[in-house]
């Protein structure tokens, strides 16, 4: 398809989502097909087939102008993620992603939506340090969520055990988000006894297996429900809940999406680390370019499939689309922009993610 006409259509569907104005919505429309073609946002390399119309370095300078100077609002962008996934409660990803740029930092929080083994950008900050984020940054970052989707229905918030402590799991129950939660080994749960481990609970749980507890425990003051399962690695895999689930251990296996979508931005995809970009402002601004790309990647790559089905390897994911969307730039026409409808992340996952599947007690 003509580079014209490719645009245009682009920019046609954008537009039905964002409020921007012509020249704006040109901009987008031709930075993710450039970003689709050379896989990379550093902007030297996008510079050369951003337009075809206008000389290397007029595109470079626009580029610049636009990371440097150009004020978007990220609950727009979320917004219209929304738009165009399932209209069915959330299954939230919350992780961080973060390299080196010389001596400067780069480290992003990002809250994502987990869809069919990748999790799709919804809101994100870029923190001024290096290292875990803090519970102050966290809230900040869910309460954004909470003013741009009030009333959103949420299956469950996943995160690593970088994302807990006494604050932040109060502060998630008083909020009311159900959670499924990863926990270090070393915690303590408390009791009308005292202190005591939280591996004591699991103790005679053999390699391989799973137990999810049936009564809630006492962890930081707060009545919680806890799952475990011990991995082949003779690692534990330990998971606290708002509430009781049978399948917290399989529920909490979709957090790997967010970490396929990171590799997608990176190394596997788009190449993220190759920005100059260090200033958060810019680096948000940027991310925000790069959620739309993936999720224009995901839709088209989705599209194509209906059209042709893409054979997939074992246990691949909807990474497997949006690498097919990626390989080709020229999208249809006829090519519809609608909500997606494929199935969600399936329990196969957890076979992917935690090795062979285990027996379960139920205590």
């Amino acid at each position: 398809m003509p580079e014209a006409r490719t645009v245009r259509l682009l920019r046609t569907l954008l537009a039905t989502h964002l409020d921007w104005h012509g020249a704006r919505l040109d901009f987008l429309a031709r930075f993710i097909l450039a970003v689709l073609q050379v896989r990379s946002v550093n902007l030297a390399r996008l510079a050369p087939v951003l337009s075809s119309r206008a000389k290397t370095s007029s595109n470079y300078i626009r580029l610049q102008r636009f990371m440097r100077s150009f004020a978007i609002d990220q609950a727009d962008i979320a917004r219209t993620v929304a738009d165009l996934l399932p209209a069915t409660p959330w299954v939230l990803t919350l992780d961080r992603t973060n390299w080196k740029l010389g001596r400067a930092e780069i480290n992003l929080l990002v809250l994502g939506i987990a869809y069919r083994g990748l999790a799709i950008p919804l809101l994100w900050t870029a923190l001024p340090k290096a290292g875990n984020s803090n519970t102050k940054e966290r809230i900040a970052l869910m309460e954004r969520f909470f003013a741009t989707f009030p009333g959103q229905p949420v299956a469950f918030l996943l995160a690593d055990r970088e994302f807990v402590g006494r604050d932040w799991l109060a502060y998630l129950l008083r909020r009311e988000l159900p959670f499924r939660l990863r926990l270090k080994a070393n915690v303590n749960l408390t009791s009308t006894k005292g202190a005591y481990p939280l591996l004591r609970e699991f103790q005679t749980l053999p390699v391989g297996g799973t137990r999810v507890l049936r009564q809630p425990r006492r962890l930081w003051g707060q009545k919680v429900f806890l799952s475990a399962k011990r991995l082949e690695t003779n690692e534990w895999l330990l998971i606290v809940s708002e509430s009781y689930s049978r399948q917290a251990i399989e529920e909490y296996a979709q957090r790997w999406t967010i970490e396929t979508l990171f590799a997608a931005l990176k190394s596997h995809g788009f190449h993220l680390e190759e920005t100059h970009l260090t200033k958060p402002e810019r680096l948000e601004r940027l991310f925000a370019l790069l959620t739309l790309t993936t999720l224009w990647a995901v839709h088209a790559g989705v599209w194509a499939h209906e059209q042709q089905p893409i054979r997939q390897k074992k246990h691949s994911s909807a990474l497997s689309s949006a690498s097919f969307a990626m390989d080709s730039t020229s999208f249809s026409a006829s090519s519809p922009c609608r909500p997606l409808s494929l199935p969600s992340c399936s329990a196969s996952s957890v076979s992917c993610l935690m090795g062979d599947r285990s027996t379960s007690n139920m205590t």
